[in-house]
């Protein structure tokens, strides 16, 4: 199996016994009625809790599933950068995975994760909500984080067989919810807007506009790349970043044609990948 882009990197959750952040858990059915142009409406699987939608996903495909959405209420064990866990609120967060049996080049399966990124930022404004991106799978809004993408493919070749895509969001979550030390540097979308939000609803745009830019995928990928810049927090900012355990700073320049950052430092430009900036 190889890995493409880490997951949200962003706040722990409390375990709590029970939310009381709403009254109702989430519901496939309502995610399935509220899809318009996903092929994948009949093969929702829903999962009251689960230590991992990823982890499920691979579990279906070895058993000869070719494409899927997992849906959970509760993550309580999620893959996430450098063995760091992310686990969703019970029904406030929204976790979920898709699989495609899919044949992609693999020097394109780095653009994965910008691809979903881009797909999710597109999906909010639905909602009129701007969220942005920063590199390389993370959700920002009002300059906090919000969510994170974890894309995983198995490869036979030059070519993957299986990609999966895995998003995890904070959408209902309240402060008392996030644990009080990520607060400085997490949020969500309640706690922006002051309202909860329907997250079948968030779950069915986000589905349906990954499925749009992944049908023209990788032809489209100069243009993806394209997009996504525009939508970055930190294009043409200084970043700092940690290479071979240094810590080294540079100025954000957009991204190569295989996702990887252009980063430049001491008057040139470095190729990174699968790192985490600040």
């Amino acid at each position: 199996m190889c890995g493409y882009s880490q997951p949200w990197n962003g706040p722990q959750i409390k375990r709590q016994a029970r939310s009381k952040l709403l009254n109702s858990k989430l519901s496939a059915s309502i995610v399935a009625e509220s899809l318009k142009r996903s092929s994948l409406k009949n093969k929702i699987v829903y999962v009251e809790s689960l230590p991992s939608t990823n982890t499920y996903a691979w579990n279906l495909i070895d058993k000869g599933k070719k494409s899927g959405i997992i849906l959970t209420n509760n993550q309580f064990d999620g893959k996430g950068q450098r063995n760091n866990n992310w686990l969703s609120s019970i029904q406030g967060g929204i976790t979920f995975s898709l699989f495609f049996n899919r044949k992609l080049p693999s020097n394109q399966l780095g653009v994965l994760p910008i691809l979903a990124g881009l797909s999710i930022q597109e999906a909010m404004l639905n909602h009129a909500i701007t969220v942005s991106l920063k590199w390389p799978n993370d959700i920002l809004l009002k300059n906090k984080k919000i969510g994170g993408i974890l894309c995983e493919s198995n490869t036979r070749g030059k070519v993957s067989k299986y990609i999966i895509i895995g998003i995890g969001m904070n959408v209902n979550d309240d402060r008392k919810s996030l644990n009080e030390s990520s607060l400085h540097h997490a949020s969500s979308l309640k706690i922006v807007y002051k309202k909860e939000f329907e997250r079948e609803k968030i779950i069915s745009s986000i589905i349906d506009q990954l499925e749009v830019n992944l049908n023209s995928f990788p032809m489209n990928s100069k243009d993806i790349i394209k997009k996504w810049e525009l939508t970055c927090s930190h294009i043409n900012k200084e970043v700092a970043f940690k290479n071979n355990s240094l810590s080294v700073s540079g100025i954000f320049k957009g991204l190569n044609s295989d996702g990887s950052a252009k980063i430049l430092v001491n008057k040139q430009l470095k190729k990174l990948t699968s790192i985490q900036i600040t």
